[in-house]
């Protein structure tokens, strides 16, 4: 069930009324810290957004919060670490597209079952994707990079294309959307996003279909060309840049999400303590605008919901995979 914006809204306010009266989350049966493992490095969106709710979540709780990148593998390291963990409440995945998502349709064996393994805790926020080029490409719209790719196809070539790793979104939404423009890329995986545009801006890739956090600020800062985004309306901090959808090319909109999952096992009153503490940290203000700043939305959900949304993206991105013949092994 996909989770509208203004249902996000309904759930916020929700939240933001049962957080006034709740107790405090966690009970300190434990001196260990907890521990949320991010399967993404340092400096992109899933590190964004993951640190901006897990800092308001333990000042608010006063139980720290040990953030560990775990990057590599399309998120499968860090989903591994998870599991790994015994299962007594204190770790928690940094689920995302790649690792509870599109990896079970791309590659032949994994090590775990995104579906069997892990339990849903809650979201915690989405980032549109933002169609970028670097300065030196030639292409200040979108008009001309689909003109500048298929002259490159005639004489044989194709645009390089970065992503944040094989099937991560910015992977699948972008051989998704380029074929929906009518060219064809070369994907060349990063261990994230944040490296994946450092090398664009260094010249050695030339297109990229980045989350929001990851690449506004260079594209503000114009270091990188902003041609369109992948959502449903255009963002406030770039009002020049249309979305796929204004240019002809809809059902283009693709987020990079992100949110809490549990291994099989856990105990149902920490994954409810958990999922209690993160849509009351999602419900301020404050929590809320520092998202908005970087180019994110809270995803304020219940457990159920939270299950329902990722369920709702296999649906929607695994048939997508499987179609293009995408392929990571």
């Amino acid at each position: 069930m996909p989770i509208s914006r203004r249902h996000f809204s309904h759930r916020l306010v929700q939240w933001g009324a049962a957080a006034s009266l709740a107790s405090p989350w966690l009970a300190r049966a434990a001196d260990a810290p907890l521990r949320w493992v991010v399967p993404y490095p340092a400096g992109g969106a899933a590190d964004q957004i993951t640190r901006i709710v897990a800092q308001d979540v333990g000042q608010s709780s006063g139980q720290p919060i040990v953030i560990e990148n775990k990057a590599g593998a399309a998120g499968m390291i860090a989903a591994e670490t998870a599991l790994r963990a015994p299962a007594d409440g204190l770790t928690f995945f940094v689920g995302s597209n790649a690792p509870l998502v599109i990896n079970s349709a791309i590659y032949a064996k994994m090590s775990y079952d995104p579906v069997r393994d892990f339990v849903p805790v809650a979201g915690l926020g989405k980032a549109p994707l933002l169609l970028v080029t670097r300065k030196d490409l030639g292409a200040n719209d979108l008009p001309a990079l689909i003109t500048l790719a298929q002259q490159a196809q005639r004489q044989g070539k194709t645009l390089s294309m970065g992503s944040a790793g094989s099937g991560n979104i910015t992977h699948l939404a972008g051989e998704y959307a380029s074929e929906r423009m009518g060219f064809q890329v070369t994907h060349v995986p990063f261990s994230g996003s944040a490296p994946a545009i450092t090398s664009m801006m260094g010249g050695n890739v030339d297109i990229m279909f980045d989350a929001l956090p990851s690449c506004m600020q260079q594209a503000i800062g114009g270091r990188i060309v902003p041609l369109a985004i992948l959502d449903k309306q255009r963002f406030a901090a770039l009002p020049q840049v249309p979305t796929l959808a204004e240019l002809g090319f809809g059902d283009t909109d693709a987020s990079a999400w992100f949110g809490l999952v549990a291994r099989i096992g856990a105990p149902a009153d920490a994954v409810a303590r958990m999922a209690q503490a993160v849509n009351q940290s999602l419900a301020k203000p404050e929590v809320q605008e520092r998202l908005r700043r970087i180019g994110a939305q809270p995803i304020a959900a219940s457990t159920a919901e939270w299950g329902q949304f990722m369920a709702s993206e296999r649906e929607r991105w695994i048939p997508v995979a499987k179609k293009l013949g995408i392929r990571a092994d």
